[in-house]
């Protein structure tokens, strides 16, 4: 399984043996998860995995009357996965997930209406990203290394895209007609994809 959250665990063990909670916390702190999928839970869940797996290795801590928490550290297998998960990535691009397109998936199917006002709300949601972008990116770049930099600024010129292109749907959709609506010609569709 190529994990993405593997890689960020295993990354992140590559500066400094950590538990779970420490873990959490610097994700928080570096608002990772705003930009990479990840959340407290799966952090837990993919450390104990990787530890069965042999990719860390774990001692047991006890601090005061706290119960005992695992630290983790990156072992040789470890390493050599950190590094297979960087190659494996960095040469598949599979997709873009944008969970947005479930809602344009299905907006021929609502009232025009209320299409126009969930475009609308879709349109003012990337509109406020955009304005953040606009207004904090260059402020952080003197406190963030170059990684969170670079991608600041790709989440930037995506933002700025798909403004752009919100606008257009909702211009288009403005103009669209019952009669134009049409259902997928999965022959045609089969035979330009090469099935």
């Amino acid at each position: 399984m190529n994990s993405t959250i593997d890689l960020i665990i295993l990354g992140l063990l590559i500066e400094s043996p950590m538990n779970a909670y420490e873990m959490t916390q610097y994700v928080r702190d570096r608002q990772v998860g705003t930009f990479l999928k990840i959340s407290d839970p799966a952090i837990y869940k993919s450390c104990k995995r990787l530890l069965v797996e042999g990719f860390v290795d774990g001692t047991a801590v006890k601090e005061g009357n706290q119960p005992d928490k695992t630290v983790y550290k990156i072992n040789s297998d470890g390493k050599e996965r950190f590094d297979e998960l960087m190659t494996y990535f960095s040469s598949n691009f599979r997709s873009w997930n944008i969970e947005f397109n479930a809602f344009m998936w299905n907006l021929e199917k609502v009232d025009k209406k209320q299409g126009l006002e969930m475009l609308k709300n879709l349109r003012d949601e990337l509109r406020g990203k955009e304005s953040w972008f606009k207004n904090h990116v260059v402020d952080l770049l003197p406190y963030i290394p170059f990684s969170a930099r670079m991608v600041l600024n790709q989440y930037s010129m995506m933002t700025a895209t798909l403004v752009a292109w919100i606008e257009g749907v909702t211009e288009e959709y403005e103009k669209l007609k019952p009669s134009e609506r049409r259902g997928f010609n999965v022959k045609e569709m089969n035979r330009i994809h090469g099935i």
